[in-house]
């Protein structure tokens, strides 16, 4: 909004200045003319480093109202984070991620309407201060195409599949769309392949040796796997590859 206040403020100086200037010569006229070319272009070159994450569709939320909750990831409230988009990484933008859509979520430039961004032009963002990586179904690839959260990254990594559901609630005052409970699919990628975790015991079986090291160190640091499975899993993994460099 102030730079399209300060491009109209601008070309109305400059277009006044030419029009009051009857003695100009046609050198004159032609360089106010290029004045004002130039400031228009400066302003469109200026808009453009942005502009290009504005390209989708209109956002479409859910056919009937909300009966609770919302389909965010974290929080309905509008926050800033950053998206590598087409090849582009841009900073700062106003945005949300539809956790039942699987789909990123910018505010307009117009700060009234929301875009819903191309999934396949996204090659990650981070929101919140988390980082989201966009893996493709492929043959080397068992994890179906989406965004994963990548809550730890070494020799090994942790990636979580963060989706939710909705249900139709029907009641006397209407039909209304009911979101269902978050749900976190945790998945360790080690030597290019990937494995659903499930428990501890399922982690260690994907990471081979060095068991007690880890539970001991599990231990230690009083981590509980049932009360927060997302912490002790980083925790057992780096344990794992920091062992791993030590050898």
């Amino acid at each position: 909004m102030l730079r399209t206040v300060i491009l109209i403020f601008a070309i109305v100086f400059l277009c006044f200045g030419h029009e009051v200037s009857f003695g100009q010569t046609q050198t004159e006229k032609d360089s106010h003319q290029l004045a004002i070319k130039n400031t228009v272009s400066r302003y469109y070159k200026s808009l453009g480093e942005q502009s290009g994450i504005y390209h989708g569709p209109a956002y479409i939320g859910y056919p009937y109202q909300l009966s609770n909750g919302h389909q965010f990831f974290e929080s309905p409230n509008l926050t800033q984070g950053t998206i590598f988009y087409n090849g582009m990484l841009y900073q700062d933008i106003p945005m949300w991620y539809d956790l039942v859509k699987d789909e990123v979520v910018v505010q307009n430039i117009d700060s009234l309407s929301m875009i819903s961004l191309h999934n396949e032009r996204i090659d990650y963002f981070s929101l919140l201060g988390h980082y989201f990586i966009k893996i493709s179904q492929d043959s080397s690839s068992s994890l179906s195409t989406g965004f994963y959260d990548q809550i730890y990254k070494g020799k090994t990594e942790v990636l979580v599949r963060r989706y939710k559901g909705t249900l139709e609630d029907v009641s006397t005052e209407g039909i209304f769309t009911k979101i269902l409970k978050q749900k976190n699919e945790i998945y360790l990628k080690k030597e290019g392949k990937y494995f659903s975790v499930l428990s501890s015991g399922s982690v260690l079986k994907v990471l081979g040796n060095k068991q007690k090291e880890i539970l001991s160190h599990l231990k230690k640091n009083a981590i509980k796997f049932k009360k927060d499975p997302e912490k002790a899993i980083v925790m057992m993994v780096s344990y794992y590859d920091q062992l791993k460099i030590d050898r």
